[in-house]
């Protein structure tokens, strides 16, 4: 179903985005690992010396692909704008990796305490997203997908995907560079903090979500 598109829909959905793509950029900056979304990504960036953002939207790319694979006829070629949001997301990540280059730590505590800000400031730019309700990314749709196609509980498979994320990028740099990078503590930070922060600004977003869907959803 093609949801209505309002521009103040819009306008919310991109400032989720712009949000979201600085929480990655200031919970990977400090080293201690990322979020599992995010875990492919940041493990090519070993590999390869491209950027996150540009890691992001490829292999966020793939995963639109493998959305199309799952679902083969039943997949709704509307979600192909995935696309464009994860070019928005990427760009807006490497924006935040440029702003965090000014804030260097070497205290393992001030890494840590940026890391959560990171990991507090990703839950924001998702609870937004949410609220505006018009979009998602394609770790999001790969999840629904799979959901949909075998019938399967959402938060089970969540939680299976996640992890299929981090073991990925545990093995993408062992294969590579001899050594696992890019998953530490802050990975397991990130996986279940970002959500436990998810259900904190629950309410206190409630008015910006009726402010952004009034007059455009039946809720």
């Amino acid at each position: 179903m093609i949801k209505k598109i309002t521009l103040k829909k819009l306008f919310w959905s991109i400032i989720s985005l712009f949000i979201t793509g600085i929480g990655i950029a200031f919970s990977t900056r400090p080293g201690l690992g990322t979020s599992p979304i995010a875990s492919p990504s940041y493990a090519m960036t070993f590999v390869l010396p491209l950027t996150l953002g540009t890691w992001t939207i490829i292999t966020n790319a793939f995963m639109v692909l493998a959305q199309i694979m799952i679902l083969k006829k039943e997949f709704d070629y509307f979600q192909l704008t995935q696309l464009i949001t994860v070019s928005f997301l990427g760009l807006f990540i490497d924006i935040g990796m440029w702003i965090s280059g000014f804030f260097i730590f070497q205290n393992y505590f001030a890494l840590l305490a940026e890391q959560i800000f990171g990991c507090f400031v990703l839950a924001l730019g998702i609870s937004i997203e949410l609220a505006a309700n018009l979009f998602y990314l394609p770790g999001e749709g790969i999840v629904n997908s799979i959901v949909q196609r075998w019938n399967l509980n959402f938060g089970k498979v969540k939680i299976a995907f996640d992890c299929t994320m981090v073991v990925t990028a545990i093995l993408i740099t062992l294969i590579f560079t001899d050594k696992i990078q890019g998953v530490r503590e802050g990975t397991i930070i990130a996986a279940f903090g970002v959500g436990f922060m998810i259900k904190l600004l629950e309410k206190p977003l409630t008015p910006l979500k009726k402010y952004i869907r009034k007059g455009t959803d039946n809720e």
